[in-house]
């Protein structure tokens, strides 16, 4: 199983193509494909009543996008950097920001370079792995983006957008 795992994130050139992003120290990645656009940080409305990790809503160009803070999300500790950047991702719901620390650079891994997650990798943070990448010296920790924006929690994502719009309506 662990090889067609590793096939479904590798384009036709044989390698995939990463957004390369920090968080906690580490670096994460990212199918470029995924990717909308990357945004400094802008002003967040924040909502009422939602999880932690959802910071509130961004307007951007007339389109209101939840935004995920994935070091809230994932359970790390410490604040995020001072001047984060937004990443822009199609879910199955629309538009997602993720509030991420730093935007590193795009990268072209070669398949040879992508691991399946580790056999000890458990709990409910393992199902968003795609992979480890290897990078020289460099570890990249290989996010599946749909599952960190679709799973269950989420669903909250979906009521921030309806929230925030209902109230611009009423405005």
């Amino acid at each position: 199983m662990p090889k067609k795992r590793r096939a479904e994130t590798i384009g036709v050139a044989g390698e995939a193509q990463l957004v390369a992003f920090k968080l906690g120290g580490e670096e994460y990645g990212i199918e470029i494909s995924q990717v909308r656009e990357i945004i400094r940080r802008r002003e967040i409305t924040p909502i009422p009543r939602q999880p932690s990790y959802v910071e509130g809503v961004l307007n951007v160009r007339g389109t209101i996008i939840p935004v995920v803070n994935l070091k809230k999300r994932f359970g790390l500790t410490g604040e995020i950097s001072k001047h984060p950047h937004t990443i822009i991702v199609e879910s199955g719901d629309g538009l997602v920001g993720l509030l991420v620390e730093a935007v590193s650079e795009v990268l072209r891994v070669p398949a040879d370079h992508i691991h399946p997650p580790p056999s000890v990798t458990t709990g409910v943070d393992s199902e968003y792995l795609r992979g480890i990448c290897r990078i020289g010296e460099r570890l990249l920790i290989y996010l599946d983006v749909k599952k960190v924006v679709t799973s269950s929690p989420t669903n909250h994502l979906a009521n921030a957008k309806e929230t925030a719009e209902q109230i611009a309506l009423t405005t």
